[in-house]
């Protein structure tokens, strides 16, 4: 018998981990929520329409108007109004300056103050009703792609905001989408509304000085972003492309090129592209699919998805195959669980700083649970995650932090070396 984990009780032990611990920093109690990968999305939309509702998969993507903009490879970071500043999960403290190795100048000198009177105003809301405002953006400290050329290392790009509301928030959610905000309840916190990227929300946040991500299409269909940025992702220019789409409601999803893991996703696409081709449905839709099918598998212009095919080439020649049952991972599996270990590194601060204050236990402890809640995320929501998953997670994280301390260690050894060849 194995023990099973869900991904909502996941979700409550990473929150709750580093209190049982009695660890600092404080638990980021208002996270951004999981944003849908847009190819799991759009390969569901077509199990659940294409038979008797072609018409609304056929108008979801071609007649609802939706805003793009860049997905950057970066790492979530928020602040609000009252001054305190957020990572993915934790808080960040007061007195620090830089977050995974990034000067944290940019975000300590945004005024979200500010941010809240122009979006009550704005909005026609009567500041009483509302008890905080969150902003949240992605703080670029990854030198990917042409970040450094562009020069954006240590951009705050904000995407999308939290109000939070000390009543019942319909007549607040209706004045804000009156507005012209694409606004939705937050399905975690009913008295938690959310904002997200729109021309609305670019002009509030320009207004007060705050950076936004670049623009990828405004009031265009999806069909016609997947047309425009075609080009573009194909050849992994960008990480991705970040979509506010209105279906029967506000929501955002990503829309991630081929050169980044994402094994589930695409198998969902293959599959839902191979139903649309042979479907009777209007060729428009056809090609919208077409070339998301083009984007996800023509790696011959990507020159980072060409290394990514070749790592998993050399893994999977080097592994072989095993045994399937029900006490083994498959090859995919443990793919996943590899590369959720790195993802998740990027939501908190370096193993180095955690290591300077001797909390390396504690360290370990939240990735674990990190790595678990990214796991069942890419597998599916209704994953679930038994001992043998959870052994083989511990076991990995353990062997790539020991790594890591090593290569710090080793690093530390040059540095006293080269400062010792000095004459005195």
């Amino acid at each position: 018998m194995y023990r099973r984990y869900k991904v909502g009780y996941l979700l409550h032990q990473s929150i709750e981990i580093t209190q049982k611990m009695g660890a600092r920093p404080k638990n980021n109690e208002n996270q951004w929520e999981h944003t849908e990968n847009a190819l799991t999305y759009w390969s569901g939309q077509v199990a659940k329409l294409l038979g008797y509702h072609k018409e609304s998969l056929e108008d979801l993507f071609h007649k609802n108007l939706c805003y793009a903009s860049e997905k950057y490879d970066g790492t979530n970071v928020a602040k609000d109004d009252r001054g305190q500043v957020y990572s993915r999960r934790l808080q960040i403290e007061d007195e620090v300056d830089v977050f995974i190795e990034t000067n944290l100048k940019k975000i300590r000198d945004a005024n979200i103050a500010d941010f809240r009177s122009r979006l009550q105003e704005v909005a026609d809301v009567d500041e009483t009703v509302v008890s905080r405002i969150i902003v949240y953006g992605e703080l670029i400290c990854n030198r990917f792609y042409d970040y450094v050329e562009r020069d954006i290392i240590g951009d705050w790009k904000v995407f999308g905001a939290a109000v939070l509301v000390k009543k019942d928030p319909t007549e607040t959610l209706e004045k804000f989408l009156k507005a012209g905000f694409a606004a939705a309840i937050k399905s975690s916190n009913k008295h938690c509304i959310q904002l997200f990227m729109n021309e609305k929300f670019v002009e509030v946040a320009k207004h007060v000085k705050l950076d936004v991500p670049e623009q990828r299409g405004t009031n265009e269909s999806i069909a016609k972003i997947i047309e425009t940025n075609k080009d573009a992702m194909k050849k992994g220019l960008l990480e991705g492309i970040v979509l506010t789409i209105n279906d029967n409601g506000y929501k955002v999803m990503k829309w991630k090129g081929a050169q980044e893991y994402q094994p589930v996703a695409v198998e969902k696409l293959i599959i839902a592209n191979d139903k649309i081709q042979k479907e009777d449905v209007k060729e428009e839709l056809k090609t919208t699919f077409g070339n998301i099918y083009e984007v996800t598998t023509d790696i011959s212009e990507n020159k980072n998805a060409k290394k990514l095919a070749k790592k998993k080439k050399q893994k999977t020649e080097k592994e072989g195959t095993k045994p399937k049952g029900k006490k083994y991972l498959s090859n995919l599996d443990k793919e996943i669980i590899q590369h959720g270990i790195l993802h998740s590194q990027k939501k908190f601060d370096t193993l180095e700083e955690y290591a300077k204050k001797g909390e390396v236990e504690e360290y370990k402890n939240i990735l674990v649970n990190e790595v678990k809640r990214h796991y069942a995320e890419e597998k599916g929501e209704t994953e679930e995650i038994d001992d043998t998953f959870v052994t083989f997670i511990n076991h990995k994280v353990n062997a790539v932090i020991k790594g890591q301390l090593a290569s710090l260690q080793k690093d530390a050894k040059k540095d006293e070396d080269y400062v010792s060849d000095f004459p005195v």
